[in-house]
């Protein structure tokens, strides 16, 4: 397949973590130490993989398609202007998250405003050092409610591994807050790709009018966000159709790679098609040059995207 260039490099806004200050040194993925020996890590990965395969990801497709679907209706039905990020883009991946984390859906409330605390540098390293321990806490008491469960999500496959003294307590509640942070990855992509689509109305036009080059489109503007090394990607900057070889890195590589890739791209895929075919005259409501970039994060990209339709 010929590599077709569908955007060039221009993202028209800083695509760099705003610093934090000197004070935010908190470790945002919390106490973390008893999973850097090796046997540890393998065990606490191992119980939990059969959350992240290809096959459990499917089975919560449709689930989380409903999710984003009455999202979307309350976008439309609150109407225009509005914040893209604050009515889907920072909602809908954690719900995603917490739908596979098990986590119950009266507490996913509570679980964002936990983890975006621990993220941000504006509230200050004890904000975030108690949002950790609160969080830890919770994961804490779900995860003992859990054991022998045979239940998918993950905190009833780390409940079930504590039951059969595979991994301890405490290595089970490290993994399970390292995976809910993680989780802000995937808002943080979602935010920077529609930053991309939104910047470029032609070819977000042309999504909409050829949905059938989405995945292949989608998989290199995802590629574009985080992996620019021109040694493997001639042209990195460029977002090309038929590019390869294809060691796409979005969510990272190697032993210690956080592994919801999966879910993260089901996350793009339905965005993309839920808000280009469901809201079709989706468009910025203020110039580009103008949007309102995040500080006081670890988070990159704008701290909003305000739109209309």
């Amino acid at each position: 397949m010929s590599e077709e260039t569908i955007a060039e490099d221009l993202i028209p806004v800083p695509d760099r973590p705003a610093p934090c200050p000197d004070d935010a040194d908190s470790d945002p993925g919390g106490d973390a130490t008893r999973l850097l020996d090796p046997a540890a890590h393998t065990r606490s990965r191992r119980a939990v993989a059969a959350a992240f395969t290809a096959q459990r990801v499917e089975r919560v497709r449709e689930r989380c398609r409903r999710m984003l679907a009455e999202l979307v209706d309350e976008l439309l039905q609150d109407g225009p202007p509005a914040d893209l990020t604050e009515a889907v883009l920072s909602p809908f991946p954690s719900a995603v998250m917490c739908e596979l984390m098990g986590v119950p859906p009266a507490d996913r409330q509570g679980m964002h405003a936990w983890t975006r605390l621990i993220v941000s540098c504006s509230h200050g390293a004890e904000a975030g050092e108690k949002a950790q321990r609160e969080l830890g806490s919770y994961f804490s008491d779900l995860i003992g409610l859990r054991e022998g469960s045979t239940g998918e999500d993950v905190s009833s496959l780390l409940g079930a591994a504590v039951g059969r003294e595979e991994v301890s307590p405490d290595e089970a509640v490290s993994l399970a807050v390292l995976l809910q942070i993680g989780g802000e990855a995937v808002t943080d992509q979602s935010v920077r790709l529609f930053s991309v689509l939104l910047t470029r109305p032609d070819l977000a036009q042309r999504l909409r009018a050829e949905p059938e080059i989405r995945p292949r489109a989608l998989a290199e503007l995802l590629r574009r966000l985080p992996h620019r090394d021109a040694d493997v990607f001639p042209g990195p900057g460029a977002s090309r159709l038929g590019r390869g070889p294809d060691p796409r890195v979005s969510f990272g590589c190697g032993p210690h790679h956080w592994p919801g890739g999966l879910p993260g791209r089901m996350v793009s895929e339905l965005l993309v098609d839920a808000l280009l075919d469901g809201v079709p005259g989706l468009r910025l409501s203020v110039p580009a040059d103008e949007l309102p970039l995040r500080t006081g994060t670890r988070l990159r990209g704008p701290e909003s995207l305000p739109v209309t339709w």
